[in-house]
């Protein structure tokens, strides 16, 4: 991260990394239990959660839809520093 952070000029922590994530991810109306479970969240409290099975082939897909749009963002733009927009669009 250090390296990324030094010749990037860009300072960032892993908690802005889990930010970015997850904020993305809510745009591309992934569910609020995929997202939790996505960052490793716990569902203690919620009762519902308690009935969901959440295998690692169910996250795959909005994994990918974070990953598509991720790319997406990044096409044709090697060595520079995307700024995300809000509302899906690079």
């Amino acid at each position: 991260m250090l390296n990324v952070i030094k010749s990037s000029g860009v300072t960032f922590t892993i908690h802005d990394l889990r930010r970015t994530f997850i904020t993305l991810a809510e745009s591309l109306d992934i569910s609020a239990y995929a997202l939790k479970r996505l960052l490793n969240h716990k569902m203690n409290n919620d009762v519902t959660s308690g009935y969901l099975i959440m295998d690692v082939e169910r996250l795959r897909k909005p994994m990918q839809q974070v990953t598509d749009y991720l790319l997406k963002c990044i096409k044709g733009s090697e060595g520079t520093v995307i700024f995300l927009k809000e509302g899906n669009a690079c």
